[in-house]
């Protein structure tokens, strides 16, 4: 049975922690959070002092981060994971990041004999809690089957993408979908309301209509009711993920006028101070 480092045991990561250890995997933690390290000890994981020792003992590593930077210092810096870890470890990125870095991190993983893989998610903390996660996979298909498990384990669609980056893609590409309908919503809620239209009456005719979509049903009740306050993807994070979409674009030399828009939409939120509720309180910018 390999042995599991988790670093990053927040809303997403203490789910993927629950579920590995249901599976029957040792696991091994850091967190910067006392609480969340204690929370991971009462399921049953075993807490350590810094990502360094975790990867000490890990034959698999998962790292669930907020971003780029901290992904590559975790990874690449002084006292990194790389470090720490043996030859023919594994390591799963289950942050969002951009795939150019994504790319660095695999070349330096390999360099020191490190299987890498860009594995964003989709599913929320009620899919990690669930183990009903989709997960986007980025890497060598050749060494996939000794992850396969790992994965099976937290989420329920798994999709190998193609090289290096390619899971980072498809998740960037994904949530400026979802931020684009997000904001539709919320534009067309307000029209219809000032036509007297109700959000209640509007959201049956879409859900029953051709713009059937799952922003509406896992981010309705939000939009419905201004309950932004019930955050299951803060607006800061989204924000975070749509202008790594369109840096992306810009890298291909590929227009993206639409998320450049987004991103516009979702600036003037971020000026609102609403980038700590949900990426739904969007719809309350509009």
């Amino acid at each position: 049975m390999k042995r599991i480092g988790v670093i990053g045991c927040g809303a997403m990561g203490k789910g993927i922690v629950k579920n590995l250890i249901k599976n029957g995997y040792p696991v091994f933690v850091y967190d910067p959070s006392s609480d969340a390290m204690n929370l991971c000890k009462e399921m049953g994981a075993i807490p350590k002092a810094s990502s360094y020792e975790v990867g000490e003992e890990a034959d698999v590593m998962i790292s669930s981060l907020p971003g780029p930077s901290i992904v590559k210092d975790v990874m690449m810096g002084r006292s990194g994971v790389f470090l720490a870890l043996k030859p023919n470890s594994y390591v799963l990125d289950m942050s969002t990041i951009d795939p150019i870095t994504a790319q660095e991190l695999n070349l330096a993983a390999k360099e020191r004999d490190i299987q890498f893989y860009d594995c964003p998610l989709s599913g929320g903390p009620k899919g990690a809690d669930a183990g009903t996660l989709t997960i986007m996979v980025g890497g060598d298909d050749q060494y996939l089957p000794g992850i396969r498990p790992v994965l099976e384990s937290v989420g329920k669609d798994i999709f190998l993408l193609g090289p290096s980056g390619s899971g980072q893609v498809a998740k960037l590409c994904h949530n400026m979908m979802v931020a684009l309908m997000t904001a539709g919503l919320g534009e067309a809620f307000a029209v219809g309301e000032k036509a007297g239209v109700s959000r209640s009456q509007l959201a049956e005719v879409i859900q029953s209509g051709s713009a059937h979509n799952r922003v509406l049903s896992v981010f309705g009740e939000n939009i419905l009711k201004d309950s932004y306050e019930n955050v299951l993807f803060s607006l800061a994070h989204m924000n975070k993920d749509i202008h790594l979409y369109k840096e992306t674009a810009e890298f291909y030399r590929e227009d993206s006028p639409l998320g450049q828009l987004v991103c516009e939409i979702y600036g003037k939120a971020m000026e609102q101070g609403k980038g700590k509720l949900d990426s739904s309180a969007v719809c309350g910018s509009i």
